[in-house]
């Protein structure tokens, strides 16, 4: 039995369980990854910030936590998965956990992607799951990074396509991945933390098509947010260690109504409570990091 079943059993029962004030509440925990502070000596970083993370989940009770990749820094190191995995263990097994492959998940690069490792430890590299009306797809950013055009890569395509079909009206879907498509505007150039904008035009195009509400992303280590038309992208700092501005944390969005809302908290400035937390998601209270563009 690998790890991602081991987290999960249980939880496939009580999808909505903390939703039942009609709000579903998620966690974005992006990029813990485990021994990259100390360039794979130890995780002693990693182990203090996601710890924090955990207790911010279990006194918060969201309706699920997704990993949007980079869960550790060496995917061949056992040690930083089960530190890892000791600690997301201790998260309430009502709380649905998912999770998506970083390109330190994975051997991610040179024309290659090696699941190996991944699926030892986690299992599925995608995932679509609904959660209320809250339609949740997560893709493998992986793929079309770095090996766009294999039978890999246009099986996802194909299983995206067909996820995305399952919508209907009154669902609200949300796109996620480890790669941002775009960090600043649709027609930016590929560099590292992107991908090519040919291959991105395939999927702009096809989220618009299908409504999607929003496509949130990691792998930057920072925080940006744009849009292409209606359609936000969302990219979200680490809650391992940071290379931008914003300190170690997580974002947070609220589901209500057919609106969504977002906002980006330090891990020492994440409220007590779940009424708290959508109060200050919201924007109706809560700590000054939800009101500062620094940390949006």
């Amino acid at each position: 039995m690998n790890h991602l079943i081991k987290l999960a059993a249980g939880a496939f029962l009580f999808l909505t369980a903390c939703g039942n004030d009609n709000t579903i509440v998620l966690y974005q925990v992006s990029d813990p990854q485990f021994g990259f502070y100390a360039k794979n000596a130890d995780f002693v970083y990693e182990t203090g910030t996601f710890t924090k993370a955990a207790e911010a989940i279990n006194a918060t009770s969201p309706d699920a936590v997704i990993y949007t990749g980079d869960i550790v820094h060496d995917h061949k190191d056992s040690l930083q998965w089960e530190g890892f995995f000791g600690i997301a263990s201790t998260i309430n097994p009502e709380i649905r956990q998912l999770s998506l492959p970083g390109n330190h998940d994975v051997y991610g690069k040179e024309g290659r992607v090696d699941l190996t490792y991944w699926e030892k430890y986690i299992g599925a590299d995608r995932f679509s799951e609904k959660i209320g009306n809250v339609r949740l797809i997560g893709i493998d950013s992986n793929l079309y990074k770095y090996v766009e055009g294999s039978e890999a890569d246009l099986e996802q395509k194909a299983w995206l396509e067909g996820e995305l079909a399952k919508g209907k009206k009154g669902e609200m879907t949300l796109v996620l991945a480890h790669h941002p498509f775009f960090l600043k505007s649709a027609d930016e150039p590929e560099e590292y933390f992107n991908i090519k904008p040919e291959t991105r035009s395939y999927y702009t195009d096809l989220f618009r098509k299908a409504g999607v509400k929003a496509v949130i992303c990691g792998h930057k280590h920072d925080n940006y947010v744009t849009a292409d038309g209606e359609i936000p992208y969302i990219t979200t700092s680490a809650t391992g260690k940071p290379l931008g501005a914003a300190p170690s944390g997580v974002r947070v969005f609220v589901c209500e109504k057919g609106n969504l809302y977002h906002a980006y908290f330090a891990l020492d400035e994440i409220p007590g409570s779940r009424a708290e937390l959508i109060e200050a998601v919201k924007g109706l209270g809560g700590p000054a990091a939800v009101k500062r563009p620094l940390f949006f």
